[in-house]
């Protein structure tokens, strides 16, 4: 008979009750009461109660005790079920049934549904036709095991862009004839898949196994269906992937979920072999002056370009760097006759400059305009903007007064002027403590003089080619060196360091030298376009023992390919899938910049403010000093979904606002020590060099940082350099930033609008 049991009863009540079942404590003892529960395909529970008979006889009724508050539509076996309490069940057999001394009852009852709790004890007691107990006692109910279905994916080569095998694993939670089991592959995932013990189809991203014969399963049961063969994409990260096991009918015996992490390691790259240093030029020198001897020397302000000059004149060098030796020619449109003169970038006394060369009164002409147009050999339209075709107008010989340094090339007509940037080299195989890097590719990626840029006219009118071969129009033809770059400079040199410099053409062309070169490389502020080569040799000069810091952010995130050895111009992939395709990362997680200095690009934003912390990059700053502006231009956060290197620490956070979609954007300072124990910062920053001398670009919201800032900066740049460097390099504790003797125009910055 079924009925619906009530749950009004105490569960003292149900102690109670089974305690008067007992007659003997030896009886008790002797019955041998137990009470087990499993979990029926209903959902469901199935009570069965054992007891060993005592006394011979005829069964007439078996009553038995049940948890206080259990529901369900009660049925069992070879007999019917009634209600003597809401906490006890009566069970009468459908025909005579005789028992002998030792015999063993099993009583199951079929449809409860059980309370939270437990254990429970639980009476049960045989009374005969004559009315004599054949036997009772009391068993313990433990409660029902419950499962979850505790999804695990084990993968044997978790690697992007490899193969791998994948076991799927779950829990069992429901009983039933297994029929199907449908994981979810990784995202991108390709391969010819192998199982076993079954069949595999694959269909949008999900295989399916089916077992070669109907499985019965009860709850408990761990199951583990491999897929062999899967080909990962390149692109991974922590992935989130679903298993579900069902019935030919669709009931679902287990479901659910779990992270699987796919994380790229760094990217190999090729190894570059060092060629020696050339022979020094006769009339050039085998070593120069310090960079405290060099600064000595008498600087001068007449370096600046007032904004008042700007006009149509314009200059460029038909070389990016040079060295003692070396002759470069300058091209330029005017008109009129100009004057040339060449400044040594630095400190000196705070005047920033110190002139090297001259020539006046040199004639020029009007020059036709830059040419924009070009077909790569596959048909893409180039959109390459050039002034090759322009008539020189100098040739400018660098011999032994050109002292290496970064140099503007000021020309001017009396009524414009323009800078021509210029970087010599020291090639003599001195090595220096610190090496500062100049990123003139990246300036030449956001410069649109004449034509088109990069980033001219969107993913249809930007540039797939770039040139050297035209002046810039950003900082009056100086690139992003005056807004960027210079700070770095005039701090390095008011300090006296050992300093040296090259560009990013330089690190493509002689980057197997970098550990000959410097013990320690400065990388500036917006270093974004980074070749094969390029970037092979930064990632070899750290595992040479090589330190870096990043004073800057989005570094080597755009992959380029110089087009000869020239390097007078460079390929950019915009056609496979418009700026993504432009990226490294394109080509994988594992070329993502994260790998190799520590954090990646996030976004660009307008400038937030800084707060700083402890630990030794504030060194010497009060923690929580408030920097306004210096989140600024691009930041770099650590992704957590990208290779980390060990020991891998952020030394400082904040958080700006995106200019692209105005949302919060993470700010992630890192540091961590390469196998090789040489250091790498990671800045995620432009900030770092224009703070230094208090003029950034007039876009961001704090172009012009107060004294309290700068001073800040001068000291945690002191900081980062004495960390980078391993102690190498002692940086003077001076109380009071150098302080810049000339007004020099702010620039505006233009910066990727990629989210």
């Amino acid at each position: 008979m079924l009925r619906r049991l009530l749950a009004s009863v105490a569960a003292l009540a149900v102690a109670a009750a089974a305690i008067l079942f007992i007659n003997r404590a030896a009886d008790a003892a002797a019955a041998n009461i137990s009470v087990t529960a499993t979990q029926a395909t209903t959902g469901t529970t199935t009570l069965t109660y054992r007891a060993t008979v005592l006394k011979a006889g005829t069964i007439r009724e078996i009553t038995m005790a049940i948890p206080a508050g259990t529901t369900g539509r009660v049925t069992s076996v070879n007999g019917t079920v009634s209600s003597v309490t809401s906490t006890v069940l009566r069970w009468r057999p459908a025909k005579t049934v005789n028992v002998a001394v030792g015999a063993r009852l099993a009583i199951p009852l079929y449809g409860l549904k059980l309370p939270a709790g437990g254990p429970w004890t639980l009476g049960f007691k045989s009374i005969g036709t004559a009315g004599q107990v054949i036997t009772s006692g009391a068993g313990v109910l433990q409660p029902l095991q419950t499962y979850t279905p505790q999804v695990a994916i084990k993968a044997t080569n978790p690697i992007p862009g490899q193969t791998t095998n994948l076991v799927y694993q779950a829990t069992v939670t429901k009983a039933g004839t297994l029929a199907a089991v449908r994981m979810q592959l990784p995202t991108g995932a390709t391969g010819t898949y192998t199982t076993i013990n079954g069949t595999l189809t694959v269909d949008g991203g999900y295989a399916t196994w089916k077992p070669k014969a109907p499985i019965s399963v009860q709850p408990g049961a761990r199951l583990g269906i491999p897929v062999n063969g899967v080909v990962l994409s390149k692109y991974g990260g922590t992935m989130s992937l679903s298993v579900s096991a069902t019935t030919s009918t669709g009931v679902v015996l287990t479901a659910g979920s779990a992270s699987v992490p796919f994380i790229a390691p760094p990217a190999p790259m090729p190894v570059l072999a060092a060629a020696g240093f050339a022979a020094i030029p006769a009339g050039c020198p085998d070593s120069w002056p310090t960079t405290s001897a060099e600064n000595a020397k008498a600087g001068t302000a007449d370096w600046v370009i007032p904004q008042t000059m700007d006009g149509p004149l314009a200059a460029y060098l038909t070389e990016v760097s040079a060295s003692c030796g070396d002759t470069v020619d300058l091209k330029v449109t005017s008109g009129n006759p100009v004057s040339v003169v060449a400044y040594r970038m630095g400190y000196y006394a705070g005047l920033g400059a110190r002139e090297v060369w001259r020539e006046d009164d040199v004639p020029t002409v009007a020059q036709d305009k830059p040419t924009t147009g070009g077909t790569s050999l596959d048909g893409k339209d180039l959109r390459m903007t050039s002034a090759a075709h322009w008539t020189k107008t100098l040739s400018i010989p660098v011999d032994k007064v050109w002292v290496p340094g970064t140099y503007l090339i000021k020309v001017s007509d009396g009524t414009a002027a323009s800078y021509a940037p210029l970087t010599v080299r020291d090639d003599t195989g001195t090595k220096h403590d610190l090496l500062i890097q100049q990123a003139n590719a990246t300036w030449q990626a956001y410069n649109s003089y004449g034509g088109a840029g990069f980033y001219t006219g969107g993913v249809d009118g930007g540039s797939g080619r770039l040139t050297f071969d035209r002046p810039y129009n950003e900082g009056q033809g100086s690139g992003q060196y005056l807004s960027l770059e210079q700070g770095l400079v005039f701090w390095a040199e008011s300090k006296g360091l050992d300093v040296t410099y090259w560009t990013d053409n330089d690190l493509d062309e002689f980057g197997a030298q970098l550990p000959s070169r410097a013990g320690t490389l400065f990388l500036p502020g917006h270093d974004e376009y980074y070749s094969l080569r390029m970037r092979a040799a930064l990632s070899q000069g750290i595992a040479r023992g090589v330190n870096v810091a990043n004073l800057g952010a989005n570094t080597a995130y755009r992959l380029i390919t110089f087009t000869d050895d020239t390097r007078r111009a460079w390929d950019i992939d915009r056609y496979t899938d418009g700026y993504n395709s432009t990226t490294w990362r394109y080509q994988g997680d594992a070329y993502a910049s994260q790998p190799l200095l520590g954090a990646d690009y996030f976004c660009p934003v307008l400038g937030n403010t800084l707060t700083t912390g402890t630990g030794w990059m504030f060194d010497g700053v009060p923690a929580g000093t408030q920097l306004p502006g210096f989140i600024a231009g691009e930041v770099d956060f650590v992704w957590p979904d990208l290779y980390k290197q060990p020991g891998l620490t952020t030394l400082a956070s904040g958080t700006g606002t995106c200019r692209s979609n105005g949302r919060a954007t993470p700010m992630h300072v890192t540091a961590y020590t390469a196998p090789s124990g040489a250091r790498v910062m990671n800045g995620s920053t432009f900030a770092y060099g224009c703070f230094l001398v208090r003029r950034c670009p007039t876009n961001w919201t704090v172009p012009a940082p107060d004294e309290a800032s700068q001073q800040a900066v001068v000291t945690m740049v002191g900081n980062i350099t004495e960390w980078v460097s391993r102690g190498t390099i002692d940086v003077p504790a001076d109380t009071v930033a150098a302080k810049v003797r000339v007004a020099v125009p702010k620039y505006k910055l233009e910066t990727t609008t990629q989210p």
